[in-house]
């Protein structure tokens, strides 16, 4: 009995360290894919960690790209800019200064409408110096008619619109057209080749027009004396004026009561009155020295001859 309860108890024995050697297999295992599974975590950090670098690496790749392409970039541009003689700066500055002409052209029409209206002043000016002739410093102002005083136009315009007559040159004597022109109360006829100017009781050579004539009607009351003294002044800067008498005076005004002439280095200056039956009017002739004045002087005669009102 002893004997089989030792056995039993051995068997027992036995049977616990075999059991227990099976538990200790089936433990290693287990405590073997520990490992395992630390290793695969590991070695999904270690692949993690070489992702991560060559990122950084393709980063750094790029930035150094980028910089190799500025730098290209930045050669040709200086390249180009040599190539054309103008940097980028230069480029820079152009455009500034285009702009800057453009704000400039922008506000030109302001300054420009300043220059225009002295311009278009000192045309006006230059047509007066040329009508009042600037060869000739005796020339009478040439003054805007005087409407209110000298009246309406039609005053003496009850005649033919064109009439023949016999202008008596230097050489001879030709049959010439004249054209009935009205002025502020008068009128005449201006020969051919002649122009008058209602507005400024103007008459003046077609072609040339510093030869010019001015007719003035005169307020009631005048006299001699005094327009003798104003024909002195207005003829001082050709010469001494002197009066001529009788046939002196040109054939067609020869029946004027005053005609005074004046010559000098600038040409001919002539003052006169001429009377109607109910006004008188005062003449100044302007002709410079030239050609013309042989063709003009014929032609003015005989128009201013013809005044009526």
């Amino acid at each position: 009995m002893k004997t089989y309860t030792r056995a039993a108890s051995l068997l027992g024995v036995l049977l616990l360290s075999g059991a227990l050697a099976a538990c200790g297999n089936d433990s290693e295992p287990a405590s073997q894919t520990e490992p395992t599974g630390t290793a695969a975590t590991s070695g999904s950090d270690n692949i993690e960690e070489p992702a991560t670098a060559p990122a950084d690496e393709a980063s750094a790749g790029d930035k150094e790209a980028g910089a190799a392409d500025a730098s290209d970039s930045k050669e040709t541009a200086a390249a180009d800019g040599k190539t054309s003689g103008d940097p980028a700066s230069g480029d820079k500055a152009s455009e500034d200064k285009a702009a800057a002409g453009d704000t400039a052209d922008d506000k030109k029409p302001a300054a420009s409408g300043g220059t225009d209206s002295k311009n278009a002043d000192s045309k006006t000016a230059d047509a007066k110096d040329s009508a009042s002739g600037s060869t000739g410093a005796a020339a009478p102002d040439i003054k805007p008619a005087d409407k209110a005083k000298q009246g309406k136009k039609g005053a003496g315009a009850d005649r033919p619109k064109t009439e023949n007559f016999e202008v008596a040159g230097a050489a001879s004597t030709d049959n010439v057209t004249g054209t009935l022109q009205q002025g502020y109360g008068y009128a005449f006829y201006a020969m051919e080749g002649l122009k008058f100017d209602a507005e400024n009781n103007l008459l003046t050579m077609a072609d040339n027009p510093d030869y010019y004539a001015t007719i003035t009607p005169l307020a009631k009351g005048y006299g001699l004396a005094g327009l003798r003294t104003e024909g002195q002044t207005a003829l001082k800067g050709y010469g001494k004026a002197s009066e001529l008498k009788g046939s002196q005076i040109p054939a067609a005004l020869s029946s004027s009561r005053l005609f005074m002439s004046a010559e000098g280095n600038g040409g001919a200056g002539q003052f006169a009155l001429w009377e109607t039956q109910s006004k008188g009017y005062k003449l100044a002739i302007h002709m410079p020295e030239g050609a013309d004045a042989d063709k003009f002087a014929p032609l003015v005669y005989a128009s201013l001859s013809t005044l009526a009102d």
